[in-house]
């Protein structure tokens, strides 16, 4: 054998690794690289599964907390609606009519004041007597306020009642006034203005009429009734409500192609999952 063949069989050696059980391994020098790719590629597949996983579990949360929304919308207006048709607003003491010097066929003793209702103060017990309306059972420092609170709540349920109506339409399957509704918030607008009307009238009665309607001789340490505890809570729930499906109401879809979303989360929903 000459020089020049040992020389070859030598860097043959280099590229052929003989294994433990007497057979040639051709695995290149840079062999790992496959492996590294491999490990990077499934790396990136399950980064990807797990963005795809949070993004779904957000749009689900999203849909939840809507339809939460939505159902806190009815709870409020009902609660409202409620308490405006009881008299409960504000609960006086009762007196005693002996003690008192009070005759009732001359004078007025009203056991409960509500927005529209009344109650006078019973003879016998000091519960509550006959009821009617509030401009029969009470005496008003001024009238036209009255008026004004009435007014107001009236416009108020009016515009609570529109906002649940139009709420149900949209889930008719009439895609046109879906849309409008939805991207215009109509539903969140008209709400929204009435408890802004509601929240004001409850202000103005609480100054001018709890506080200024004529009574008798110890009715001084009237409380607010369940009626208007009822219609605030009412209104607070509405308010929550609102802001709730303002940002998670699903958005029309503009162009073909293109993904849904909210104002909180544009472009994150499907068409196939608009509320």
């Amino acid at each position: 054998m000459t020089y020049d063949e040992c020389d070859i069989d030598d860097n043959d050696d280099d590229d052929d690794v003989i294994g433990d059980d007497g057979v040639e391994d051709d695995t290149d020098s840079d062999g790992d690289s496959d492996d590294d790719t491999d490990s990077g590629s499934a790396g990136d597949d399950m980064l990807q599964y797990l963005k795809m996983a949070t993004d779904e579990c957000k749009s689900l949360l999203g849909r939840v907390l809507f339809r939460l929304g939505q159902i806190l919308l009815v709870v409020g207006i009902f609660c409202i609606l409620f308490g405006v048709l009881t008299s409960h607003w504000v609960v006086r003491p009762s007196v005693n009519y002996t003690t008192e010097n009070i005759q009732p066929n001359t004078t007025l003793v009203t056991k409960t004041i509500g927005l529209f209702l009344a109650c006078r103060q019973s003879e016998n017990d000091g519960g509550r007597g006959q009821c009617g309306s509030v401009w029969e059972n009470t005496n008003f420092v001024s009238a036209n306020t009255v008026r004004f609170i009435q007014f107001l709540a009236v416009v108020a349920c009016i515009l609570y009642v529109v906002g649940m109506a139009l709420e149900i339409v949209q889930f008719l399957p009439i895609n046109k006034y879906r849309n409008f509704l939805a991207e215009n918030r109509l539903v969140e607008m008209f709400a929204g203005i009435a408890s802004v009307l509601m929240l004001t009238a409850m202000v103005i009665f609480a100054g001018e009429v709890k506080n200024k309607a004529e009574r008798v001789s110890g009715q001084q340490d009237e409380r607010s009734g369940w009626s208007y505890i009822n219609t605030l809570v009412g209104v607070v729930v509405c308010t929550l409500a609102l802001i709730m499906m303002t940002m998670l109401r699903s958005l029309p879809i503009q162009k073909p192609g293109l993904k849904g979303g909210t104002w909180l989360r544009v472009g994150s929903q499907s068409s196939e999952r608009r509320a």
